[in-house]
């Protein structure tokens, strides 16, 4: 067949074989609907939406140059020609592809089988070379329409996806195989775009507030945010913008470690031998746990890494269940945590273990009138009525909750899952057991408490001086409780 004739044969079946490929692609991605999402999401959405009309912009032309194909023009493409033996006589690419992939002219990418394998990126060259000559052997049993997605290598290095499709013309008399005929697409933003959705998808699920940052110049893109978040003053670096999250919302303990953690090599290093970095930290502003993590985005083709994800989740129930669950302490800590008149937790146990602790609800409580019960019966009594108060509250708050003698008659009661009204019956449900203690009953006294409680999800030692204003309130008329809600 002269070169004429195999280029006409080339070009009708151009026309078949993009018509059929075009067929196969899927359409443009469609746009979220923002109304769809809470309005803290919006700004995500949006940043989404325009992501993905950019790449449907690309697609769009893409498949407007494949219409072009159908009507016989060329863009994008390969031929090889094989004998009756199917072993390969030419092998030629056309300009477009050339362009494509930054070469300038003939003499720059040759007509030849090699330049095209020179292309592959070199890791994956092996394995599609393999791919091409498996298919020509056995095309017999192939459909006459191929398709593949790989990476090729351009001119000055970089990488681009493309999508490859071939159709196999055989010869009509023995069914050998005439001509590999195909052409390639530029995928790379639409593979982009899909994994930057990908990343997009798996943090919005995770993360209550994230960013996607460019390690080159920490340039950041917010994925999501919260309404603490929005209050902190703006800063075109994330280190700093995190930095000025930690000045505003976290509890004064955790800033200097954090202003330590919050360093580009530091973090890029951590991120290289471990895979990710995290640090915990309380949030005052929003009274919650939380564990901020920096994590691999993606990487550039060295190998290097190009963005970074932070986030921060959410750890405060966990925490929160953790406490609930400890609910042995080691001999060392029975003998310098546990108060010895009235054998439940002492000051000691608040003061190094609960006070940074989570909690819904803390009360404080003493005994009314005290001081007469030990003016009236004695001391030895008076300490009596305290083992007993002890034990009586120490059984009604269970076994995942905490009594603590406070000082003196003081007691002070931490509840980590609690409602407001099961907290209510709990201090209603003491009160008459308080009446039948027999120390001070013998004596002919009746033995009544007051309750301050504050409910909240908030630091066990944030809550205490709330507490102490309830007990306060509660101590003027007596025998009762007073509770502030948060």
């Amino acid at each position: 067949m002269d070169q004429q004739n195999v280029a006409g044969s080339i070009d009708n079946g151009i026309g078949q074989f993009v018509a059929e490929a075009s067929q196969a692609v899927d359409d443009v991605t469609p746009l979220f609907d923002i109304s769809d999402y809470p309005e803290d999401m919006h700004d995500l959405i949006n940043e989404c939406n325009k992501r993905i009309d950019e790449a449907n912009s690309k697609y769009r032309i893409a498949r407007y140059r494949e219409d072009m194909f159908a009507k016989g023009l060329k863009a994008g493409m390969y031929f090889c020609t094989f004998d009756r033996n199917e072993n390969m006589l030419s092998f030629e690419f056309n300009d477009e592809t050339r362009q494509m992939l930054g070469y300038d002219g003939l003499s720059d990418l040759p007509n030849e089988f090699d330049s095209w394998v020179k292309t592959l990126v070199p890791e994956e060259r092996d394995g599609i070379v393999k791919l091409f000559w498996d298919s020509v052997k056995m095309h017999r049993e192939l459909p006459d329409i191929t398709h593949a997605t790989y990476r090729m290598q351009k001119k000055d290095g970089s990488i681009i996806w493309v999508t490859g499709a071939g159709r196999f013309i055989r010869r009509p008399d023995d069914g050998s195989l005439e001509i590999y005929v195909g052409c390639y697409r530029d995928i790379t933003a639409q593979q982009e775009l899909e994994e930057y959705l990908k990343i997009i998808e798996a943090i919005s699920k995770v993360f209550n507030f994230s960013m996607f940052i460019d390690v080159s110049d920490m340039s950041y893109r917010m994925i999501s945010t919260n309404e603490y978040v929005e209050m902190v003053p703006k800063d075109p670096d994330a280190l700093q913008f995190l930095k000025n999250n930690v000045a505003v919302s976290v509890a004064e303990g955790f800033r200097a470690d954090l202003y330590e953690w919050l360093d580009k090599d530091k973090i890029l290093t951590a991120i290289e031998e471990h895979g990710s970095t995290s640090k915990e930290f309380y949030s005052e502003s929003a009274n919650r746990w939380f564990d901020g993590i920096f994590m691999v985005g993606d990487r550039n083709e060295d190998g290097s890494i190009a963005h970074i994800v932070y986030g921060c989740q959410d750890t405060t129930e966990a925490k929160l269940q953790s406490l609930a669950q400890q609910k042995k302490i080691s001999e060392f800590e029975t003998e310098i945590y546990i108060d010895s008149l009235s054998k439940i937790h002492n000051r000691k146990f608040l003061d190094e273990k609960l006070v940074y602790e989570p909690c819904n609800a803390v009360v404080m409580a003493d005994i009314d009138l005290f001081k007469t019960i030990n003016d009236t019966a004695g001391h030895r009594c008076g300490d009596e009525v305290i083992k007993e108060v002890a034990g009586i509250l120490d059984r009604s708050v269970g076994e995942d909750n905490v009594v603590i003698r406070y000082g003196g008659d003081e007691f002070l009661m931490v509840f980590f899952d609690i409602t407001k009204k099961g907290l209510e019956e709990k201090l209603s449900s003491i009160k008459p057991e308080l009446r039948n203690i027999k120390a001070a009953s013998s004596h002919g006294i009746t033995i009544t408490m007051s309750f301050g409680g504050v409910f909240g999800t908030e630091l066990v030692n944030s809550l205490i001086q709330t507490a102490d204003k309830a007990l306060y309130e509660a101590k003027k008329t007596r025998d009762t409780y007073t509770i502030i809600d948060l």
